[in-house]
């Protein structure tokens, strides 16, 4: 078992808190990851550097409350924004609807879904338990 504090005052927004991930999950990688939702349930996954495939990790966030307001709605509509970007044709749709629900301040939250991540370990793959502190 492994274990990692995540601080929010070392990030404010969805890129600087993917480096802040990198920094805490990979150790000694001659590529950069992917700076994505997937790619960060991947870290999650363990193999990286810093701890075993499938070994248990603790994440104990501090600072959540910052984190909290910094990844809500004002940068959950900028991360469905540049998905919109690349996004195939068929989802065009569905994203433009997460854009208006964040912009109406409704529906989950980047930090949400991060916390959903972290927490769901059935269908990511991953044995993460979170402890949130301030």
């Amino acid at each position: 078992m492994k274990k990692i504090v995540i601080d929010g005052n070392r990030f404010d927004d969805e890129e600087s808190f993917y480096n802040e991930i990198d920094r805490l999950l990979t150790r000694n990688l001659t590529w950069k990851t992917g700076h994505n939702l997937d790619a960060f349930n991947d870290l999650l996954c363990g193999g990286f550097g810093f701890h075993e495939y499938g070994e248990e990790l603790i994440i104990v966030w501090v600072n959540a409350l910052k984190s909290k307001t910094d990844l809500g709605y004002e940068e959950t509509v900028r991360h469905w924004e540049r998905i919109l970007l690349n996004c195939h044709p068929s989802n065009i749709e569905y994203v433009q609807k997460k854009i208006q629900d964040a912009r109406n301040q409704t529906g989950e939250t980047l930090f949400d879904i991060i916390i959903h991540i972290i927490t769901d370990s059935d269908e990511s793959g991953h044995d993460c338990k979170l402890e949130l502190a301030d």
